[in-house]
Formats: C-alpha cells, structure tokens, sequence
C-alpha cells in the first residue's frame, strides 16, 4: 500500500510553512522595521523606547519565521523517508501534532493539510498492519 496522498499533503503542508516563514521574515519583518524609521518628532527618550520595542518586535518576527522555515524543512525530510508497506506510527502522530498545533498559531492551510496526511497515514496503518498479520498467517 503506498502513501503518496499523504506524503503530498506533507509536502505542500510543508512548501506552504517555508512560504509562510520566509514571507514573515521579509514582508513582515521589513514591515516593522519601517515602522520605527517613520517615528519622528518626538523627545529622545521616546524615540529610544520606540526603537527597543520596534527592534524587540523584529527579533520576534524573524525568529518566528526561521521557526516555520526549519520546521517545513524538517516536514520535506520526514515526508521523503515515509515508508510505503510499513506502519509509521510517531510520524503519523507527528504531523497530527503539528496540524493541532498549526491551528493555534492560526494557520488553517497547514492545520488541514497535516491533519489529513496524519489521519490519512493512521488510517493506511491499520490496514498495513492487517496485511502483515494475514501474510504471516498464511506462511
């Protein structure tokens, strides 16, 4: 039994976290930054205050994007090395995990994309589990 609708679904789960990182990084991030470049006309304290906030709020972007960045990267590898005829349980709860934790961080294309490819890899792996047993029944 193969999983290749599972491991699509992983891989544009995927595709779309580093598209979502990256354009956090370089839209949002940019965005910010010129932001703290339009404060002008104020005292020189507030002008400071802004600019550790404006570069605190920066630091927070980026690194919330390399996080989406790494973890899709991390999503292509698994969903190269997700075996067909094999059951793969943690994989599965993995990417139901992720989906559950992509709908906190409310990015709904990814909470649906990993939901399913890990539903849908559960699913496979009760029937691959049955297939085992019988072939090993039968010899």
């Amino acid at each position: 039994m193969n999983r290749k609708l599972e491991r699509k679904l992983i891989i544009i789960g995927s595709v779309w976290q580093m598209l979502s990182g990256l354009l956090t990084i370089f839209v949002y991030g940019s965005y910010i930054k010129s932001q703290s470049n339009g404060i002008q006309e104020t005292q020189f304290a507030q002008m400071k205050a802004m600019e550790s906030l404006f570069g605190s709020l920066y630091s927070f972007a980026v690194t919330f994007g390399l996080f989406f960045v790494v973890i899709g990267l991390l999503n292509l590898y698994l969903a190269r090395n997700f075996k067909d005829d094999k059951v793969e349980v943690k994989l599965s709860f993995w990417f139901i995990l992720l989906g559950a934790a992509s709908y906190f961080f409310m990015d709904f294309l990814s909470t649906v994309l990993f939901l399913s490819g890990g539903i849908l890899a559960l699913a496979k792996n009760k029937t691959i589990s049955k297939l085992h047993s019988q072939i090993e029944q039968t010899n």
